[in-house]
């Protein structure tokens, strides 16, 4: 070769090193082998069958279309999740709200008045039938009077029958201006609404104390209130959607505080013989944040939740949904409708279908080799002693692979995946290797079990990604 053609080589050369799109790729680095272990004479707590369910503001139940036992497409969506769950109608706007029985029913935000007539606690009870769910209401202690309230909760049981699980009084007390350095002023008022109600309704069952994040509030209710009530509840938000720090790493960083204060939430309910839920949650407050709350890592964040909540004995949870106490659909709701009431499923959601297929029965320890990864795992084992092992990598960058030791007398494992196509993926989002149908329905893809040899199961689990063992017997 010529002096110009060595020439012409080196430029070549010098633009294939240094253009981005003649560039080869950096080879990704190998995926971290992580090993993990059932221990399956260790179970750490009982998942309830009504563990996995919604959340509404009051301002739901106005909506045309939306509560009814004609929404075949919302059914669909609560069956592929629950058969028994609990709804949820509360929030902010609940203590902004009227019950006129034959008023024209309005949804307004918690600036304003919502008015929900009889015809609305109809459809609801009608979809709470078709669903098979039961439902929690809120009433409004905050701008409201002792006397309608009476009339309110005579009216939704009226309505709801035994699809009433229980009444709350007021929406996270331990913010509202009058009682929130108070608990003895807000306990006295609860008792005046609860007596009042009682008067009419002797059988009404009540939760509470529905607090943002007073630990001290729950105590002292629960202290004051265990040989009357269902429920000790109690709402949380990973952050606020206006903080510039709410980001998707945030989301998916493990909030080591909460995790103390569901310690000592566990332990007081269990010390006083009570149930505790939350039930009121969502990955950030304020409607969610865009881009981060309703993408495929709140999915991911979603999943790992509600294990979490799970393995500290939480009877279940209320993912917050649909129009919040600020008049829109926030981001970060599993479940959007259209102004005809027609319902699609966001990311979230499909973090919800993993957890209905693995989160029933006995929750089991898990051993699990130290490593640097974003990554958990939990086990459970159901009534037909089926083994589901969920594991959760919310690492953005590392890919690992597992290797499962397989307990004695399993003879075959099946795998389902949670994918999106990134972390901030809106879009394409599957478990199972399908999307929700168009009417709400979902099926699997179908999944072969693979027979278990000698020695652990190996599977990849990519970063951003989430994945399903279920371990047969047979």
């Amino acid at each position: 070769m010529n002096i110009r053609g060595l020439c012409i080589a080196a430029v070549i050369a010098l633009v294939a090193i240094s253009s981005p799109g003649l560039a080869a790729s950096p080879a990704r680095p190998p995926a971290d082998v992580i090993r993990i272990q059932v221990d399956t004479a260790t179970p750490l707590a009982k998942i309830s069958e009504d563990f996995l369910a919604f959340g509404y503001g009051t301002s739901a139940g106005p909506q045309p279309n939306f509560f009814a036992g004609k929404n075949s497409r919302m059914i669909k969506l609560y069956a592929n999740v629950s058969r028994h769950g609990l709804i949820r109608v509360g929030g902010n706007v609940s203590d902004h709200v009227r019950f006129v029985p034959g008023g024209v029913a309005v949804a307004k935000t918690e600036r304003d008045v919502t008015i929900i007539n009889e015809t609305n606690l109809a459809d609801l009870a009608d979809f709470a039938r078709a669903t098979g769910w039961r439902v929690m209401w809120g009433l409004n202690l905050g701008t409201g009077t002792r006397e309608e309230a009476v009339e309110e909760a005579v009216a939704v049981d009226h309505a709801l029958g035994s699809s009433l699980q229980s009444f709350e009084i007021g929406n996270e007390v331990d913010l509202m201006r009058k009682y929130s350095k108070d608990f003895d002023a807000y306990h006295a008022a609860y008792l005046d609404y609860k007596a009042a109600i009682r008067a009419k309704l002797p059988r009404a069952v009540f939760s509470g104390p529905d607090v943002a994040g007073s630990l001290e509030f729950v105590e002292k209710f629960v202290a004051a209130e265990s040989a009357d009530m269902a429920l000790a509840t109690h709402h949380y938000y990973r952050g606020g959607a206006r903080n510039p720090g709410s980001t998707i790493d945030r989301l998916l960083a493990r909030d080591d505080a909460f995790d103390q204060r569901l310690q000592k939430l566990q332990d007081h309910c269990a010390e006083h013989h009570v149930d505790y839920r939350i039930n009121e949650v969502n990955s950030l407050s304020g409607g969610g944040k865009q881009g981060v709350s309703d993408t495929f890592a709140s999915a991911l964040w979603c999943l790992d939740y509600l294990f979490d909540l799970a393995s500290h004995d939480c009877q279940g949870v209320n993912l917050e949904t649909d129009i919040n106490q600020l008049g829109f659909i926030s981001f970060y709701s599993p479940i959007v409708h259209d102004p005809s009431g027609a319902c699609s499923a966001r990311p979230e959601y499909y973090a919800m279908l993993a957890f209905a297929m693995a989160g029933h029965g006995e929750l089991l320890k898990t051993i699990v080799d130290k490593n640097e990864i974003n990554l958990t795992s939990y086990a459970t084992r159901d009534e037909h002693g089926t083994i589901y092992l969920t594991v959760i990598n919310k690492d953005l960058a590392r890919d690992a692979r597992i290797e499962v030791a397989i307990p004695d007398g399993f003879k075959a494992v099946g795998t389902y995946r949670l994918h999106g196509p990134s972390a901030d993926a809106k879009t394409d989002v599957t478990f199972g290797g399908s999307a929700v149908a168009d009417d709400g329905s979902w099926t699997p893809a179908t999944s072969k079990p693979g027979p278990i040899t000698a020695g652990p199961v190996s599977l990849p689990v990519p970063h951003a990604s989430a994945a399903v063992l279920r371990i047969h017997t047979q």
